[in-house]
């Protein structure tokens, strides 16, 4: 009778003082874990130019081109053209060099762009279906002034 006491109490006595201890530290442990938040610091600092100059002597010279009649627009996201459900805007996360606008109503008359990556080719047959002229210029090469002169609407 003495053992089973003795081992019934050596038995409570183990899982309050092993078991549950193990347990509550592995708990502790796992929501550590979780919910760590990352104190790292990232370095954040403000680019002394927005645009590298070969681009930004682009943009003035296009927006001296088109004069006070159309407005210049550059980075802009291809949902911003087209009207799209959210499932559509996601797979066309595009961005569009530059977009060449109309003054007065805001509607859109040229677009210059480089469609050379693969994912941003499908782009190019929306402007064909919607009837949007679109100049396609690669990065780093120069354009003809007289060229984007003859594709501007009047």
């Amino acid at each position: 009778m003495f053992t089973s006491v003795f081992l019934s109490y050596a038995f409570v006595y183990s899982v309050l003082f092993i078991a549950v201890p193990f347990i509550i530290v592995m708990f502790i442990m796992t929501c550590i874990k979780f919910f760590k938040t990352d104190h790292e610091e990232h370095p954040i600092t403000l680019k002394k130019t927005l645009f590298d100059t070969e681009s930004f002597d682009f943009m003035k010279s296009l927006q001296a081109m088109v004069g006070g009649k159309y407005d210049v627009c550059c980075n802009v996201p291809m949902d911003n053209v087209f009207e799209m459900d959210a499932h559509t805007a996601a797979e066309n996360h595009t961005k569009l060099d530059y977009v060449v606008i109309d003054h007065d109503s805001s509607e859109v008359k040229l677009i210059i762009s480089d469609f050379s990556k693969e994912d941003d080719a499908n782009a190019k047959s929306l402007f064909e279906k919607f009837n949007v002229k679109l100049v396609e210029m690669a990065r780093g090469k120069p354009y003809d002034v007289q060229m984007l002169q003859g594709v501007l609407p009047a």
